[in-house]
This record gives C-alpha cells, sequence and structure tokens, in this order.
C-alpha cells in the first residue's frame, strides 16, 4: 500500500503554512503596501527586494502581482519592457524582473558612457581622444 503526500512539492507545502499562519491583518497590510508601492528614485533591486517581501504575504497570484509590479515600477521602464521587450502580461512575475533588471542595467551603462563623453568634450580631451582614435 502506498501512501499519497499530502503535498506535491515542499514549496506547496510552504505556501500552505505560510497561508495558514498569516493573519488577516497582516494579509492586508501586506496588500496595502503592495498597491501603494512605487519604485520612486531607487534601484530596481531595491524597490524588488520590498516588493518581494509583501508580495509572499499578500496571497495574490502571479497575474495581480505582476499588474502590481508594473504600476510600482517607472512608467518609462514598462513601456520599455513592452515595446522592446516584448513582454506580454502572461509572463511570470521573475520575467518581468529580470528583463526590468537588464533594462535598468543598460540605461545605467548608458547615462555612464554619455557622462564620459561629454566629460572629455568639455575637457578639450576629445579633441586629443579623437586625434589618438584616428591614428590608430
Amino acid at each position: 500500500m502506498t501512501h499519497k503526500p499530502p503535498f506535491e512539492t515542499w514549496e506547496k507545502m510552504a505556501d500552505e503554512i505560510v497561508q495558514f499562519f498569516i493573519s488577516t491583518e497582516t494579509q492586508t497590510h501586506a496588500i496595502n503596501k503592495l498597491t501603494k508601492l512605487k519604485q520612486g528614485n531607487r534601484l530596481l533591486k531595491d524597490f524588488w527586494s520590498e516588493f518581494v517581501t509583501w508580495k509572499e504575504l499578500s496571497g495574490y497570484n502571479e497575474v495581480v502581482l505582476v499588474g502590481l509590479f508594473k504600476k510600482g515600477v517607472h512608467l518609462a521602464l514598462v513601456r520599455k519592457l513592452v515595446e522592446i521587450g516584448q513582454m506580454r502580461n502572461s509572463d511570470s512575475l521573475n520575467e518581468w524582473y529580470k528583463k526590468a533588471l537588464s533594462f535598468e542595467r543598460l540605461r545605467r551603462e548608458v547615462i555612464k558612457e554619455f557622462k564620459r563623453r561629454r566629460s572629455l568634450e568639455n575637457s578639450g580631451d576629445m579633441k586629443k581622444k579623437l586625434v589618438l582614435d584616428v591614428l590608430r
């Protein structure tokens, strides 16, 4: 005689335990925090860290969490994720985060390079750099 385990995976068991022990007040508080959470001037990884904390306590499903993630991060980033990154509502929350993180890193690199070039132009070193580039 074989016994079927009460949970298919450890993750499902952990989810059930968390849901059992979370009070309605805690869940309501988490939902309020999630619905008001904004990235602001923080890095995406800092926003994500707080988002994940409240997400675990909210009891929300993946579809709702993707919507709240999109609502919380910068609108320009969401637009780029949809238009350039081809992200859809059916993509997982982790996919949204990973793609957003890569876009944010790329944006920071571009800004850093732009500032470096502007600094060279303003210092007069740009002409020297151009001459050196031509000589190479």
